[in-house]
Parts: C-alpha cells; structure tokens; sequence
C-alpha cells in the first residue's frame, strides 16, 4: 500500500512539472524511459499469470500489432486521421513512429481486457468490451498529449484538438488488438483466472494522463479519466486475487492441471498439490522449529519443520522456498539444498486434508529468525540427533509431514554428509575447496535423477492405500 501510495505521488509530482515546465532537450529519453516503466506492472503480472515464455510472446506480438497500425495510420490517415509524431517520444522506425509505441499500446488494451474477461465469458463480447474501454482511455490520453505537443492532427477535432475519427478509429484498433488477445489466450490456455493486475499499467496511464489535463485545465478528460479511475479501482478491489494465494493443482506426474484459491481448496476433499518444507540449522547443527499460527486452517497451533509453503504457477521450488524464508521467519540468503525432491504425503485433521507433493529443502543460516506473527506462533531451536530421536520414539505434537520428513532425512545419505560438512565448516572445520564442492553437487545430482525410491511416496499414503 505505501509503495502504491508513493508511486501514486511520483505521478502526480511528474505530471505537474510536465505540464508547468518547458521540455528539456533529451525529452525523447525521459518519454521512453516512461514508457517503458510504465508497462513494466502489466509485464510482471503477465508473468506470473502466463509464464515468462508467453508474457514475452503477448508483449512482442502486441508492439509488433502496435507499430503496424499506427505506422499505417501516420502514412495513410487511416484508422484515426491525418496526423504526425513529434520528436519527443523518441525516434522514429521508417521516420514515421516512435519505437515508444511499441511499448505504450499494449498497458491498456490489457487493462481493457482484464475487465472484459469478468463482465462476460464470450468472446465477441469481451472483444467488444475491449475496445470501448480501450477507447475511452484515449479520451484522456488523447487530448494531453496533443495539448503537450506529442503529436498533432492535421485536422484539429473539436474535442481539445482531437478529431472523432480518432476515437472511431481507436474502436477499430481495439476490436483488432482485442481479437489478438482472445487468440493468445485460446493458444496458451492459462491456468490461472484472469489477473486484474494486467491493469495496473494502464491505470498508472490513465492516472498520469488525468494529472495532466488537470493541470493542463482540460476539465471534461479530467473528469473523464476520474470517473474510469474510480471504477477501475473499485473493479480490482472485488476481484483481486493474490498470485501467492493460487495452489497449483496437479496429477500424478506433477503435471499441473488446475490452479484453486489456497483457502477455498483446503478442505475434507484437498487435491493434490504443489509444496514444500525447509528444515534450517545454524552453526551448532540445531533445527529451527516454528509453531504454526493459531489462526492458520491447516494444524493451527502445531509444531512443525522450520518453513513450508506452496509453490506458485510457474515458480521453482527453490524461488518458493526462498520466498517463503523471507515472508516467515525474515531469513534470506540461505544456500538451499534440495533433499527429498520426491517427498508425497497425504494427512488429515479436523476434516482438512493436506495432500501434497511436498520437496524437502534443507539450509544454514547464522541469523536469527524475524517470525511473522500473521504466519508463526513461536520458535525454537532443538538439537537435531535429539529430535531425530524423539521422532523415531513416537514424539507427539508435531506435523505429521515434518515426522515423516525428519525419518526420510535421517536416513538420506546426501542430507547427512551435508549436515555433517557444513556443522563442521561453520563451527571448526575448514571450508570445502571448489574441487570437492563440485564433486559432492555432481553426486547429489546422480541421486536425485536416478530412479524413484519404494520410499518416495509418504508412509501416510502408504497406510492409507493412496
């Protein structure tokens, strides 16, 4: 929210000393540097909605369809009418459009569609939905820009310079962009719903740009821009979803199928789903245990193994792990070596089911735990080989996924010359030379990629017959 908040002011102080200020000689940089951060939101949202591979493809599809329209148009007049680029957005390709346009088209035809695909599960209607919003972002764009000089129009509209065909023609490059849009996402069949973050971008746009007709004194676009900031606000409000907040369903093979909300999930039927647990020492070889906070609705209040988590879409175990370390207990920048990567298990309590592909990470770190009260109820360190042995006499109060966990590394040879070098690194033995380092992770890899263990599935399933 702070971060929201300040980004929300460096606008406005930016769109006050655009518009009050005369253009420094290197505008054109300034105006692509802009640009660029501008689309920078909607980047990383199609990121973790689609996966970087297709985010790449929509983006450099969409500069491509971008730069051909309005090329054409400059050159022919058509969609929008006669007009011509200035020279403050940058340089041109062919001397007919600035390469920013690559970049400042694709913001708010993605803002359009995330509100489309909410409003209806057609096509043609989210197509055309597309482009009326499309269309009327340009109702506030449109006007400051040309009232700073960005471009001009041969013929000067009556709406602050700006002629209808314009806006007749943003509703033709609508309906073509949001036709692209529709095919990309037919081609690439995204598991997880349609992020309302994509609009992010283009509401930092529309924001910018109403500043500006602001302090420009160009009334109706202002309020024009007002009216959609509001109800984009109030859009993403109903509909946000955290990416975080997505498990990722899978079947046997690990092949992810579904994506859920974490809660809604979580119930007597739980479907199998992507996971993971790291168990953290320090110097002296001890666990850092963490107790599970009392208002989680999976084993509330129980003592469990250092850190768990799920995995988001398109996401590395080990960047979930990492992530995780932070959000929980403030740890970063501990070296994870994956342990039991063919860890499974099933559990239940209190009518919730856990039913996981569950990796197991181990790592040392020499700092203190920051616990997120919101994640942690407490914390403490134990001895490792006394809780080894606890475990293996029936210790009770502890998750039955970290009890199984702590059998299966007891007995992993990898876990165990780990945890013996690296006790002995940090508290008197020398560091490994890079000879040995490279040796011991080539083994580590062997054993990781060799066949599948009778052991790899949980002695829960086992009992349990799943």
């Amino acid at each position: 929210m702070t971060m929201a908040v300040l980004t929300l002011i460096f606008l406005l102080v930016g769109a006050w000393f655009t518009t009050n200020s005369r253009m420094p000689e290197r505008a054109h940089l300034l105006s692509g540097l802009s640009v660029g951060l501008f689309a920078l939101p909607a980047m990383w949202a199609a990121y973790r909605w689609v996966g970087r591979s297709s985010a790449i493809l929509l983006f450099v599809g969409f500069a491509v369809l971008a730069l051909a329209i309005e090329s054409f148009a400059v050159a022919t007049g058509y969609p929008y009418g006669r007009f011509a680029y200035s020279d403050l957005l940058g340089w041109k390709l062919f001397g007919l459009v600035p390469w920013t346009v690559a970049f400042a088209w694709t913001p708010l035809v993605l803002a359009g569609y995330a509100v489309a695909a909410k409003i209806s599960a057609r096509p043609t209607v989210r197509i055309l939905v597309t482009a009326l919003l499309t269309a009327s972002s340009d109702l506030v764009l449109d006007p400051g820009a040309v009232h700073l000089g960005f471009w001009r129009y041969e013929a000067a509209g009556t709406f602050y310079g700006v002629p209808a065909s314009n806006f007749l023609g943003w509703l033709v490059s609508g309906v073509m962009a949001a036709a692209v849009m529709e095919f990309f996402v037919r081609l690439s069949r995204p598991l997880l719903p349609v992020p309302v973050q994509l609009a992010s971008s283009g509401g930092l746009v529309v924001f910018f740009w109403t500043a500006v007709s602001l302090f420009s004194g160009l009334l109706v676009p202002a309020l024009i821009g007002l009216v959609l900031l509001t109800l984009l606000a109030a859009f993403c409000v109903k509909n946000y979803y955290a990416f975080d907040e997505m498990i990722v369903i899978v079947d046997d093979d690990n092949i992810p199928i579904a994506t859920a909300r974490k809660l809604d999930e979580h119930n007597s039927e739980t479907r199998l789903h992507r996971a993971f647990s790291v168990f953290v020492f320090n110097a002296s070889g001890e666990l850092l245990l963490q107790q599970r906070a009392s208002s989680k609705k999976t084993w509330p209040g129980v003592w469990s193994n250092s850190c768990c988590g799920h995995v988001m879409l398109h996401e590395s175990v080990e960047r979930a792990a990492a992530r995780r370390l932070i959000h929980e207990l403030g740890i970063s920048g501990t070296k994870l070596l994956m342990a039991l990567p063919d860890f499974r298990y099933r559990a239940e309590k209190d009518g919730v089911v856990e039913n996981e592909i569950c990796p197991v990470l181990v790592g040392f770190t020499d700092s203190e735990p920051l616990p997120n009260p919101t994640e942690v109820g407490d914390h403490k360190w134990v001895n490792w080989n006394a809780f080894v042995a606890e475990i293996k006499i029936g210790g009770s109060g502890y998750s039955p996924w970290a009890v199984e966990e702590v059998e299966r590394l007891a007995e992993s040879e990898i876990f165990n010359r780990y945890f013996r070098e690296n006790v002995s690194h940090l508290s008197h033995g020398p560091r490994r030379t890079a000879a040995e380092a490279v040796s011991y992770d080539q083994e580590s890899k062997r054993l990781f990629t060799s066949p599948r263990s009778p052991r790899s599935r949980s002695t829960t399933e086992e009992r349990r017959g799943v």
